[in-house]
C-alpha cells in the first residue's frame, strides 16, 4: 500500500506525468541518502521535507460525494492496484495494493473500502491465499484483515460477485469451485461465518434486514434470507427474461434503494426494484430506435450502465460495432429517462471508454475510465461538458467504484 500527495510532492518532481515524476522522486532520495555531502536543500525546501520524513502518512480528506476509485487490473496481472481519486479536483489521493482481479466494494457512507482478495505463495502459483480487508479511506491503511477459507474465486471482472450488506455489517461473495454458494462474512466481528449452499445462480443483490437476490439460469432472481450463522430460506421470482435475451456481465445496482437496472447485449434495459418483501419487475426500456439498431449501435464495455437515482436518469455506454463486440470499449454515453425510456440526450466521450459512474449529488459528474489511455475522464453528467482528467493510472484501469449515498 502506498500513499503520497500527487499534485504538490510528485509534480514538483516532475510535471509531466504520474509514474515519471514518482521514479525521479525516489531517485532523488535514494540519491540523497547515498551521498553524505549531498545538499537536501537543493531539491527545495517542501520536497525535501517530504523525502526527508519517512514516517509520516498522507491523510485523504474526508470521503465525499465526489471519492471516485479506479481499479486497474493490469490486463489480468497477478496484481491489481486501486487508485483513490478527488473527482472534483482529479488529484490522486492514494494507492492500495491488491490480488489477481479483487472485487472492491465501497461502503454506503464512503469511510471505509472492501477488498477481497486472491494471492498465491509463488505470485502465479503455490498456496493460494484467501482474504479480506478493510481499507481506511482516509489513511489508505488497513483496519482489518480476515481470512477466508479456499474454495471459491473471487474476481473484479464481474461487478456484483461480492457485495456489502445494506447495513455494512456482512460481506457477501460468491463461490464457484467446488460447488455454487455464497460466503458470509460478519465484519463487526471481523471473521469469516460460513458457506451458504445456493443453486446454480449468479452476482449478489443485497436488501434490507439480512436479505439478497442472486440471477438464475432460467431468467429469473432467487431471494435469499440468511440469519447471522448463514442459515437460508429461499424464494424464486417469475423469469423477467427469456433465454435469448443476453445480459451483459456487469449490472448496475444501488444497495440505498434498491434499483437493479440491466442492459442486454442489444440495449434493452430490464428493471425492477428489490425489497425484503420480493421483486417488482418495472417495463424494460430500449434504449435505441430501430433505425439505430439497423445502424449497429449497441452497448459496449466493461461497466456499461449507471443510474442516477434522484434524477432518475439511465447512463448507457454504447458505440456501432458489430455482434458480439459487447467487451470492447465505447465512445458515447446515452442518457434516458428510467421510467419512460424517452431519450434525454447524447454525450460524446471523444475517447475510447471502458466503463463509466455518476456521482449521486444535485450537480453530478460522469466518470469515464479509459484502459487505452490509462485515464479517468470527468465529465458534467447534464451538459456533457468535459471537466478534467487525470492519467498514467497503471496499466490498464477498467472499473470504477463509488459510494452509492
Amino acid at each position: 500500500m502506498t500513499t503520497f500527495d500527487h499534485p504538490s510532492m510528485i509534480r514538483q518532481a516532475k510535471p509531466t506525468g504520474l509514474a515519471g515524476g514518482l521514479v525521479l522522486a525516489a531517485l532523488m532520495l535514494s540519491s540523497s541518502l547515498a551521498m553524505a555531502d549531498a545538499t537536501p536543500n537543493q531539491l527545495g525546501s517542501e520536497i525535501t521535507a517530504k523525502l526527508q520524513d519517512e514516517t509520516s502518512i498522507a491523510v485523504a480528506p474526508p470521503s465525499d460525494s465526489k471519492r471516485v476509485y479506479v481499479m486497474d487490473p493490469g490486463n489480468f496481472h497477478m496484481t491489481s492496484t486501486v487508485y483513490s481519486i478527488d473527482g472534483k479536483s482529479s488529484k490522486l489521493l492514494g494507492m492500495t495494493d491488491a490480488g489477481k482481479l479483487p472485487n472492491v466494494m465501497v461502503a454506503s457512507d464512503g469511510k471505509f473500502l472492501a477488498i477481497a482478495n486472491t494471492m498465491y505463495s509463488r505470485v502465479a502459483r503455490g498456496k493460494r491465499d484467501d482474504y479480506l480487508e478493510l481499507i481506511d479511506t482516509r489513511t489508505h491503511e488497513p483496519i482489518a484483515d480476515i481470512d477466508i477459507p479456499e474454495g471459491r474465486f473471487l474476481t473484479g471482472v464481474f461487478e456484483r460477485t461480492a457485495g456489502l450488506s445494506v447495513d455494512d455489517k456482512h460481506l457477501l461473495f460468491q463461490q464457484f469451485s467446488p460447488s455454487p454458494g455464497v460466503g458470509l462474512v460478519d465484519l463487526e466481528k471481523k471473521a469469516f461465518v460460513k458457506i451458504m449452499n445456493v443453486p446454480d445462480c449468479y452476482h449478489i443483490f443485497p436488501t434490507a434486514n439480512q436479505n439478497f437476490f442472486m440471477h438464475c439460469r432460467d431468467g429469473s432472481l432467487m431471494q435469499f434470507t440468511y440469519d447471522n450463522k448463514g442459515n437460508t430460506k429461499q424464494k424464486p421470482t417469475k423469469v423477467f427474461h427469456t433465454e435469448k435475451e443476453y445480459l451483459l456481465n456487469n449490472p448496475y445496482y444501488s444497495n440505498s434503494n434498491n434499483h437493479l437496472a440491466w442492459p442486454t447485449y442489444e440495449g434493452k434495459i430490464f428493471q425492477a426494484k428489490l425489497s425484503e418483501t420480493g421483486a417488482e419487475f418495472l417495463k424494460p426500456i430500449e434504449v435505441f430506435t430501430d433505425k439505430e439498431k439497423a445502424d449497429k449501435w449497441r452497448p459496449g464495455g466493461w461497466q456499461t450502465l449507471t443510474y442516477h437515482k434522484a434524477r432518475n436518469e439511465l447512463y448507457l455506454l454504447a458505440d456501432q460495432r458489430e455482434k458480439w463486440t459487447h467487451k470492447l470499449p465505447s465512445r458515447y454515453v446515452f442518457v434516458v429517462d428510467a421510467t419512460s425510456g424517452k431519450r434525454l440526450r447524447r454525450i460524446e466521450l471523444k475517447h475510447e471508454i471502458n466503463s463509466i459512474a455518476v456521482s449521486q449529488d444535485e450537480k453530478p459528474y460522469l466518470y469515464a475510465v479509459s484502459e487505452e489511455a490509462k485515464t479517468l475522464f470527468t465529465f458534467d453528467a447534464v451538459s456533457g461538458k468535459a471537466l478534467s482528467s487525470i492519467d498514467e493510472l497503471g496499466r490498464a484501469p477498467s472499473m470504477i467504484f463509488i459510494a452509492d449515498k
